[in-house]
């Protein structure tokens, strides 16, 4: 029994060693978004993009950077096909400009056919390239209402390219692992697209609904910081029977503009007043605690995401979990909460380990994985990492599970509420995607033609009667309106 038990033991372990060691395809270094190798062309040009799901287009530099000389040569590719077509993106940090093109494309990683797939050869950017980063674009894997735009031009992602080639709707799954160590800021993950009809998992019991098939827009209902883990179970079980307990004030808040899933993030992202107001808990919970990394170390730089905090040693944070509550796919009146620790949103900065070294000092530094956005609620890969992300884009929803790598966050739940969570929240308000406006506009047109033919009709009316017409003798009465009154002045 204990044989078999081991011998079991060890081949789950080389599984995981398999999928999750040398199975690594995403990697990036600190402050930065996981990118993946593709190859584009014919010979073909291996490049490092972003993987995205903030965005629809694959966008590449096509000239030499200051940030890097690495870029996609298009004089270089048989296969390589211009349209001449100006497309631009504008991000939330960042914008360029470039062409529409296509050419093959190829994701080494994957077991997926090549495509032929548009894509924007970037010819100018403005803070869009990181320094020093070691990726040349980036691979948007949302919807296409939020692709690259130009006039007249529709820029198909490689996602729905993909689809057309396999002839049937796929989907992906994100595992992002963060760094493999508390002295490696290097973080490692794992992309693979699945078709949905045979390989998407079962075990997946945690799904929130994509609300607008745009972004990955979702409905995140709160975010708290975890005091203590025994009052906030007492604190959900009675959600649970008292729905005037949720804080629908901060669930409007923070759906007003939208919350999206975005992998090419870094920090979540909270409107400016609930920002200040779950940074101001953190702090005052730490001052409370009188944790061994007491509060006066840590300054009001690094809470208002200003300045680094650095040690001489790596640090084992005490700091309090933060709460993630997400809208349940299952139910209109039901949510579960994703769990994350300290290492999660303690990002690490830098890390030099130069222990030994004459003259040297080791130094770790770390900044705060939240952030002010304004009015928009961004779930970065602060918040994903530790859990197995399955974006189902035909079904519309997000499946949530832990991981088996990286910081061990918990999902619970789900919890029940007695009222309507989209109603009270507001998350059902009307947002019009790509194909509705397109029609909307043309509806708009066409009532603005018939108004204004109608209108011209009615100003050439006399003109048109006075040809067609046949004069009458002038009459000797006087008219009352003053237009005739000035006729008859003139005569």
């Amino acid at each position: 029994m204990t044989i078999t038990f081991n011998v079991v033991l060890i081949i789950f372990q080389i599984l995981l060693v398999l999928r999750y060691g040398e199975g690594y395809n995403l990697f990036g270094e600190a402050g930065q978004a996981y990118s993946i190798e593709i190859y584009i062309g014919r010979p073909i040009q291996k490049l490092n993009v972003i993987v995205d799901t903030g965005s629809t287009t694959l966008a590449i530099a096509s000239y030499p950077r200051r940030e890097h000389d690495k870029y996609f040569e298009t004089n270089n590719s048989t296969t390589f096909e211009d349209s001449g077509m100006q497309i631009q993106a504008k991000y939330s940090q960042g914008n360029w400009v470039g062409r529409l093109v296509s050419d093959v494309v190829e994701i080494p990683s994957l077991s997926l056919p090549q495509v032929r797939a548009n894509m924007a050869i970037i010819t100018k950017s403005y803070k869009f390239f990181v320094n020093g980063s070691g990726w040349q674009g980036l691979l948007g894997l949302a919807y296409l209402p939020v692709g690259a735009w130009g006039d007249h031009v529709i820029v198909e992602s490689w996602m729905d390219s993909l689809d057309a080639r396999l002839q049937r709707p796929t989907s992906f799954e994100l595992n992002l692992c963060g760094p493999q160590s508390v002295t490696n800021v290097t973080h490692y993950g794992n992309l693979r697209v699945l078709d949905i009809y045979s390989e998407i998992v079962s075990d997946i019991i945690f799904r929130t609904p994509i609300l607008h098939k745009r972004w990955y827009e979702v409905g995140v209902l709160s975010i708290r910081v975890l005091t203590n883990k025994t009052e906030e179970l007492i604190v959900n079980k009675n959600i649970t029977t008292d729905a005037q307990n949720f804080e629908v004030d901060m669930c409007r808040k923070l759906n007003h503009q939208k919350s999206i899933v975005d992998s090419g993030t870094t920090n979540i992202r909270l409107p400016d007043a609930l920002f200040r107001q779950v940074v101001d808990q953190l702090k005052k919970v730490v001052q409370v605690a009188n944790t061994q990394y007491p509060s006066n170390i840590i300054l009001d730089n690094f809470w208002d995401h200003a300045e680094a905090a650095c040690w001489p040693e790596p640090q084992q944070w005490s700091l309090p979990w933060l709460a993630i509550d997400l809208l349940s796919a299952e139910s209109d009146y039901q949510y579960y909460t994703l769990e994350i620790p300290p290492q999660n949103y303690m990002r690490v900065a830098s890390a030099h380990n130069s222990s030994g070294e004459s003259g040297t000092v080791s130094e770790f530094c770390y900044k705060l994985g939240l952030e002010a956005g304004g009015q928009e609620t961004v779930l970065g890969y602060t918040a994903m990492e530790g859990f197995e992300l399955l974006f189902n884009r035909s079904a519309g929803w997000i499946g949530f599970k832990t991981s088996d790598c990286g910081p061990k966050t918990r999902i619970t739940g789900p919890y029940n509420v007695t009222h309507s969570i989209t109603s009270s929240c507001q998350l059902i308000t009307p947002k019009t995607d790509m194909a509705i406006s397109i029609k909307a506009a043309q509806w708009a047109l066409c009532v603005i033609s018939i108004v204004a033919a109608t209108v011209l009709i009615y100003l050439l009316a006399p003109c048109i009667k006075m040809l067609l017409v046949k004069p009458l003798p002038r009459s000797t009465q006087i008219s009352m309106s003053q237009t005739a009154l000035v006729d008859q002045d003139i005569t």
